[in-house]
């Protein structure tokens, strides 16, 4: 999938949108229309979990606005909500030498921050990713938390029938906003018209690749909310756009988890 919105990051020096001109491909919020959520965490209630894994070094983003409001209305629905946002974190996703016989093979004991991670995504009931769709796949700093993280004897394990996953009882969902044609907004379906063979060829790939991680890890794969169409940097209608944008993803959410 071509990524002509969310292809060029933002200038290196912007920490906000207000300071990121309207020419950048990157799609951003305007300081005016940002909405920050910061979620209260998880605790040792018995109330359902959600583990939200988020890959953008952009809080201005309208990937990061995704996040936002996803996280909103998971604790508004009473689900509490931890955030893992990797940047933050300086989460290091490259497999160095030390780490790759626990990540292949279970090997030994993993390493202070895997273990970690392993303990939230121990506690979660739902794990979602959060990143922008750069080249069609999970970026950098999220796959390498999956390889990192999701290790051999943590997440599944040899068995005489072959490989069995060991995250029981989990589920997994994504949420990618990416640029595209202006093509949908949602997964399989929810093409607007435009050329919606092509939008649904690529939902169907990206189906594939989370049922073959969800297999891995014995979850369950709830899906990908995927939004290909972000308001414009410059949009003289931004505030009726972007909530637009913010209710649709919510009622999405109601369909998936809370039906």
């Amino acid at each position: 999938m071509s990524t002509t919105n969310e292809g060029a990051a933002a200038d290196t020096e912007a920490t906000t949108g207000a300071s990121v001109d309207a020419e950048t491909s990157a799609s951003v919020v305007p300081d005016s229309h940002i909405r920050k959520y910061e979620p209260k965490g998880f605790t040792d209630s018995n109330k359902k979990k959600a583990l939200f894994v988020v890959g953008d070094p952009r809080k201005y983003s309208v990937n990061y606005d995704l996040a936002y409001t996803a996280m909103k209305h998971f604790e508004d629905k009473g689900v509490e909500v931890e955030v893992r946002d990797l940047y933050d974190l300086k989460f290091n996703p490259v497999i160095m030498p030390e780490d790759f016989y626990y990540a292949k093979d279970g090997t030994g004991e993993p390493t202070p921050d895997v273990a970690t991670e392993q303990n939230y995504v121990k506690q979660a009931t739902y794990i979602i990713f959060v990143y922008p769709n750069w080249h069609d796949t999970p970026n950098a700093i999220v796959k390498g938390y999956m390889e990192r993280v999701f290790a051999k004897k943590f997440a599944y394990q040899n068995t005489a029938d072959g490989l069995e996953g060991l995250l029981k009882d989990k589920s997994i969902f994504t949420i990618m906003n990416c640029g595209f044609l202006g093509g949908g907004r949602g997964f399989s379906g929810d093409g607007v018209g435009i050329n919606d063979k092509l939008w649904d060829q690529y939902m169907a790939a990206f189906k594939v690749l989370d049922d073959d991680t969800a297999g891995f890890w014995g979850v369950e794969n709830k899906g990908r909310f995927v939004n290909d169409r972000s308001p414009a940097n410059n949009s003289e209608t931004y505030k009726e756009d972007i909530d637009k944008l913010r209710t649709d993803l919510t009622n999405y959410l109601d369909k998936v988890f809370f039906k």
